[in-house]
């Protein structure tokens, strides 16, 4: 039997590791001329050292089609736009507990760490923080300005919206056949009174 192919097959069974390795192995050649090869050492046996090498495990590709795409770390975000999409420009609402629903949304998503911030009147609104969607209940009478912002993990602004007007309007009182020219009462007939020291007939 060739040694060194019997060499080669003992190599090949042994355990791979991640870094460069030694092992022993143990060979003695029986009554029969039979060459043996063993991991622990018997009577008779010769120590043969050995020092193997295990190549870095190769990165897997990414499955074709259904891999995950990686998050983009949130610095190299860069929103293209940043909308107040509800309530409509210059919408009115009528009422003193008019409620008014407010719809923000951003291209792309909000990045993970940054924040969407929402201002009415140039007053941040509490509770609205990251929420793409928030109701405001029963605001003041007259006209009001919102605009959303998103800040990054610093606090710097990244972008701006254009301001969203609505009016809040005090519902008319007035019936609808009541609504146009007050009309002019008809004249009153004045009384004839006779002329004072009138003459008298005879």
């Amino acid at each position: 039997m060739n040694i060194r192919m019997l060499l080669l097959g003992c190599l090949l069974a042994l355990p791979t590791q991640a870094q460069e390795s030694r092992h022993e192995l143990w060979t003695w050649i029986d009554a029969n001329g039979v060459t043996h090869f063993a991991d622990r050492p018997v009577p008779g046996a010769r120590r043969v050292e050995i020092t193997t090498t295990t190549p870095p495990p190769r990165a897997e590709s990414p499955a074709p089609g259904g891999a995950a795409r990686s998050a983009q770390p949130a610095a190299a975000v860069a929103y293209r736009s940043l909308e107040i999409w509800q309530p409509e420009n210059d919408e009115s609402f009528f009422g003193g507990d008019a409620r008014v629903n407010v719809r923000v949304r951003s291209d792309p998503e909000l990045a993970t760490g940054h924040t969407l911030l929402l201002y009415l009147d140039g007053r941040l609104v509490e509770g609205a923080t990251n929420s793409e969607s928030y109701t405001l209940a029963e605001p003041a009478r007259g006209a009001h300005s919102l605009v959303a912002v998103i800040t990054d993990e610093r606090g710097n602004e990244r972008i701006r919206s254009k301001p969203r007007v609505f009016h809040v309007r005090q519902p008319t009182i007035n019936q609808p056949n009541a609504v146009g020219p007050i009309p002019r009462p008809p004249p009153v007939p004045m009384p004839r009174v006779p002329p004072v020291n009138a003459p008298r007939g005879g």
